[in-house]
C-alpha cells in the first residue's frame, strides 16, 4: 500500500472514547443556554409566507384577467360574425322588397 493510504488507515481508524466522555457531554449540554428563536428568524418566516400567498394570489389574478381576455375576444368575434350575417339577411330583404316592389 502507499504511504497516504497508511496515513488515511492510521488517522480514521477505530478509538475507544474516554471513560469520562459521557459526563463531559452530558455536563456540556445542562451547561449550554437554550436556543431561543430570534425576532428576526420568525419576521423572516412570515415574510417568506407573505410572498407565497402573493404570489398565488398574482397567478390567480392573471389567470383571471387573462381568461377575461380570451373570452372578450371571443365575443368580439362573436359580434363581428353575427353582424355580417345580419347585413347579408338585410341585403337580401332589401333585395326581395325591391323586387316585390317592381311587380306591384
Amino acid at each position: 500500500m502507499s504511504r497516504l493510504e497508511d496515513g488515511l488507515r492510521w488517522a480514521l481508524r477505530r478509538q475507544e472514547p474516554s471513560p469520562d466522555f459521557t459526563a463531559r457531554v452530558l455536563s456540556r449540554l445542562s451547561a449550554a443556554p437554550a436556543r431561543k428563536a430570534c425576532w428576526w428568524m420568525s419576521f423572516r418566516l412570515a415574510a417568506v409566507a407573505a410572498a407565497c400567498v402573493l404570489m398565488a394570489l398574482g397567478g390567480l389574478e392573471y389567470r383571471r384577467y387573462h381568461q377575461g381576455q380570451v373570452a372578450k375576444q371571443q365575443v368580439l368575434a362573436a359580434l363581428r360574425i353575427a353582424g355580417s350575417k345580419l347585413k347579408l339577411v338585410q341585403q337580401k330583404v332589401s333585395n326581395v322588397s325591391a323586387s316585390t316592389k317592381g311587380n306591384l
